[in-house]
């Protein structure tokens, strides 16, 4: 039971981006109006540093290819736990960036890009999807690779490495003028849970449901896996 909810749960988040809305854009933006913490870090749109964010984003998400160290017969299974970590981290900011329209930073300074006003990027600030999804692979790393080498003299430099990486992306964003600090503290705490909690999960509920010397299959919270080997 729990499998198939979560399932459905996971589904439903993904796809949610599907019934959105372009919201209308107001005749200004008064700064005002944004909360007093809020207010202490906003910067006008800067291109570079959004192209730069997602750079930043693209070296978190790769973090666990360190895990290439582990025993090959664990490939699938951390394949597995990397894939539902990515699509829950995924469909939840999505569905918060659904539910809650929040105008980016950048718009409330001259020079903010249109291309974003046509795209309907503008308002999709909450919540920070690249701090989501880098902090989400950062502690995914980092707790597989603490569970996997728990005496290794590099654990310590591969979580902080992680992490640091995820927290760079998060600067970024706020520098680029596409978040708000709620934003990408929101984001960084989403994200470290799902990457925490999804492996976490799988070590509680994943086990063998047939198995013999050459062919297993695995029941996982959220996917069915078979393995042959030749």
């Amino acid at each position: 039971m729990k499998k198939i909810l979560i399932s459905i749960i996971c589904s439903i988040m993904l796809f949610s981006v599907v019934f959105g809305q372009q919201k209308s854009l107001p005749d200004h933006f008064d700064i005002n109006d944004v909360n007093d913490f809020d207010r202490l870090v906003m910067n006008p749109y800067s291109r570079n540093l959004d192209y730069a964010g997602t750079v930043m984003e693209g070296l978190s998400i790769l973090t666990p290819a360190v895990l290439y160290a582990a025993p090959t017969e664990d490939y699938w299974k951390i394949g597995v736990e990397y894939a539902e970590t990515v699509a829950l981290a995924y469909g939840i900011k999505e569905l918060c960036k659904l539910c809650v329209s929040r105008a980016r930073p950048y718009m409330y300074f001259e020079g903010y890009p249109e291309n974003k006003i046509t795209e309907g990027d503008w308002d999709d600030s909450f919540i920070s999807g690249h701090t989501t999804l880098s902090f989400a692979a950062a502690s995914l790393t980092s707790f597989l690779f603490c569970q996997y080498f728990p005496e290794s003299q590099w654990k310590v430099p591969v979580c902080i490495t992680a992490f640091s990486l995820a927290g760079a992306t998060a600067v970024l964003r706020l520098s680029s003028g596409n978040h708000f600090m709620t934003d990408v503290i929101c984001g960084a705490v989403l994200g470290t849970g799902i990457g925490i909690l999804v492996p976490w999960l799988n070590s509680l509920w994943i086990k063998p449901s047939y198995k013999n010397e050459n062919f297993q299959m695995f029941f996982s919270p959220a996917s069915f896996s078979v393995q042959f080997k030749f």
